[in-house]
């Protein structure tokens, strides 16, 4: 029979209300009284009950991640978020925490303080991944509960960011520069998410820089059909030599879209994300790599630190981006098989090849 409180009480020569502060790290016990509930836990091999534990201290051990179902949908194209959710799960398990993981439609986003899984007694604190969420739900939720953003940004609030604007210049400058090409586009989400206007962004600079025109299309989201209908919407105007997607979904929807206006000028398509099917696209698309899991497992480490200092200043934790030359940019296949070969090289080859 497992070992109760009452045994390791017993065994310490101390009441069962002592034994349980020293249990929970409170103050105000002995060192030596710790040191004789230590040994006796030790002894007894006694595993404290979590759901008591958490009653009596008001904390659940538990942190809920939310994602908003338009940008990661169940099944869809959320790879990134998947690594992001991976990250999370192994740094708070690391911890002894549990994690829950809660969709959020439009209706929920404008109460999220009053989904059951933020309710006090269910979770200690939440991680929002993705730039959907509006500042005023942020606002709400972090007045309430402990917050972190992935993958997004706002005033006094903790979150966890790729590297976005220098890394999306890179990459304009490789198309500008190694290649050739003048007639370079944007395509993004909306102008009012900080990943895409940080993308925006460092395109803008390359261009302005080489002294080009910037053309910029926003859509309402920034999966593969957005990809595609705003690619169809720079096909019907001037002439375009390249597109920077501001992540690879839309790179991929950009790719399908100039396929079926096949009988056009080549157009090179970059992206942002190195999500698993990048490199299986015809061409193999170049885009730009960010760390996902290891932003999950940052965002949960700023969650936990926020948990145990809610009066310690935000912090805003950035992830190096680093450009994946492939083929879709018009590199070479052998371009294409060194970075496959050497992922850790921040390089980028210059040549012209086959593209999109």
């Amino acid at each position: 029979m497992p070992a109760t409180l009452a045994d390791v009480a017993r065994r310490a020569g101390v009441s069962e209300a002592t034994a349980s502060r020293a249990l929970n790290g409170r103050r105000y016990v002995a060192a030596a009284t710790q040191a004789r509930v230590d040994e006796a836990v030790q002894s007894l091999d006694y595993v404290p009950n979590r759901a008591a534990r958490d009653l009596s201290l008001s904390k659940t051990a538990t942190v809920a991640l939310l994602v908003h179902h338009r940008q990661y949908p169940a099944g869809g194209e959320g790879t990134f978020g998947s690594r992001v959710l991976h990250g999370v799960a192994r740094a708070l398990r690391a911890a002894g925490h549990d994690l829950l993981y809660v969709t959020a439609d439009d209706e929920a986003v404008d109460s999220l303080s009053r989904l059951p899984a933020l309710r006090p007694g269910r979770s200690d604190g939440a991680i929002l991944l993705g730039p959907a969420f509006p500042h005023h739900a942020v606002d709400a939720l972090r007045a309430r509960r402990p917050t972190v953003l992935v993958d997004n940004l706002h005033d006094d609030t903790d979150a966890v960011a790729a590297d976005n604007r220098p890394a999306v210049e890179a990459l304009t400058i490789h198309l500008l520069a190694d290649h050739g090409y003048r007639d370079v586009a944007c395509i993004a989400g909306p102008d009012d998410w900080p990943s895409t206007a940080e993308r925006v962004a460092g395109y803008t600079t390359a261009m302005e820089a080489a002294g080009l025109p910037t053309r910029v299309v926003h859509a309402t989201e920034t999966t593969m059909r957005d990809g595609a209908s705003a690619t169809a919407t720079l096909l019907a105007g001037e002439r375009v030599q390249a597109i920077v997607a501001v992540n690879d979904a839309m790179a991929i929807g950009a790719i399908h879209q100039l396929r079926a206006h096949a009988d056009g000028p080549a157009t090179a398509v970059v992206g942002f994300d190195d999500i698993a099917w990048a490199e299986l696209t015809v061409p193999p698309l170049t885009t730009i790599a960010v760390n996902a899991v290891e932003m999950g497992a940052r965002a949960a480490e700023l969650l936990l630190q926020r948990i145990a200092q809610p009066l310690a200043p935000p912090r805003v934790v950035r992830i190096t981006a680093t450009p994946r030359i492939r083929r879709s940019c018009g590199c070479p296949a052998a371009d294409a098989i060194r970075d496959h070969e050497d992922r850790s090289s921040p390089g980028i080859p210059g040549g012209d090849g086959i593209h999109v």
